[in-house]
């Protein structure tokens, strides 16, 4: 029996058997344990952010699929809006032009308006003169640039109804280019004639008329009409007529 002081507190031993290799299996299957515990959570990591990155890289693609359909429907909407300025220019151009047109017809109307009234009085009117007379020379502008419409009226007074007047007209546009003076005549800036000398065979009157031109650089003074009359009686008319006025 052991040896025990007096009024001391006695802890109860237990006596266990000596197994060193069952510590050492203990401490193995600790051991294993550990590592597959570790070796488990870090293939759960793995795994965890393996499937992260893939759901990021589907999103991704995801993102990229719907840049790609708004960069092309902004593409459309891009053209789509080129095509809607170009319609929109063309549409302006043609309301100018048409414009334009309409108030080329609404001038010409008042003149032919005018030219009525004034067939009426060149018919009904007597005179005491004879032959060939220059009657009326008119200039208004045009939409065109540099452009005007001329008309020259020529008139056979005391005319009987039955004879023919015949002749020719001279008409030529006169003034300055590069400060020199120069002569051009009606065929040289009017499409609508060919001759320098424009026939003339008329009872009553007769008209000449269309759309002339002025050179670019060209500055017009004046307009210089010569007409002459062969038949019935011989007769010549010159007038000039200034320009813009």
């Amino acid at each position: 029996m052991p040896n025990v002081v007096k009024g001391s507190k006695q802890e109860r031993m237990i006596v266990v058997p000596y197994r060193p290799g069952r510590r050492l299996v203990i401490t193995l299957g600790l051991a294993f344990f550990v590592l597959l515990s570790t070796m488990g959570g870090a293939y759960f990591g793995f795994t965890r952010g393996f499937d992260a990155q893939r759901e990021e890289l589907n999103s991704r693609r995801e993102l990229d699929a719907m840049l790609q359909a708004v960069s092309i429907e902004n593409e459309e909407l891009r053209r789509r809006l080129a095509l809607a300025e170009r319609e929109a220019e063309v549409d302006q151009l043609a309301a100018q032009e048409v414009s334009g047109e309409l108030n080329d017809l609404q001038a010409r109307i008042a003149e032919l308006e005018s030219d009525l009234q004034y067939y009426h009085k060149v018919v009904s009117e007597q005179t005491d003169s004879t032959g060939l007379m220059i009657s009326r020379f008119d200039l208004t502008p045009t939409a065109k640039q540099n452009t005007k419409r001329y008309k020259l009226v020529l008139r056979q007074q005391d005319a009987d109804g039955d004879t023919y007047l015949e002749g020719h007209v001279n008409v030529t546009l006169a003034g300055r280019q590069a400060g020199q003076q120069r002569r051009l005549a009606l065929r040289e800036i009017s499409s609508e004639q060919d001759e320098d000398n424009i026939r003339l065979r008329f009872k009553y009157f007769q008209n000449i008329e269309g759309e002339l031109v002025v050179p670019d650089g060209f500055v017009p003074e004046r307009v210089e009409i010569s007409a002459i009359a062969e038949s019935p009686v011989a007769k010549r008319v010159d007038q000039a007529f200034e320009w813009g006025k």
